[in-house]
């Protein structure tokens, strides 16, 4: 039997990022939670995103819910075959919003 180990984020970039929510999950409500991670996309993956998606960890150091729109976060891929290198300044990706079935913006910042 294989033993589950977790992946190693420890050495992974983290990046400032601003995340502009769409106005269904504005409506809805902001997250409340201050961890996530969920599927993003690169914005060339047009139509439902089913190439090159990646778990996405965002963390808020204050919950979305209290930030308002857009939210400020630090983030990362969870995967060691991520793209790690395209998380770059200016770099765009699609988050996929749960509570809607909607997606959110992603603006990497550093």
């Amino acid at each position: 039997m294989r033993r589950y180990t977790a992946p190693d984020i420890t050495m992974r970039k983290v990046h400032a990022a601003r995340i502009h929510w769409s106005q269904e999950q504005i409506r809805h409500g902001l997250p409340v939670i201050t961890r996530t991670i969920d599927p993003a996309w690169f914005p060339e993956d047009h139509g439902p995103p089913v190439r090159e998606g990646w778990s996405l960890m965002c963390e808020f150091e204050v919950p979305p819910s209290d930030q308002g729109d857009p939210s400020t976060a630090r983030v990362q891929f969870m995967v060691d075959a991520a793209p790690h290198e395209r998380l770059a300044p200016g770099t765009s990706l699609r988050l996929f919003e749960r509570a809607t079935q909607k997606y959110a913006h992603v603006e990497i910042l550093d």
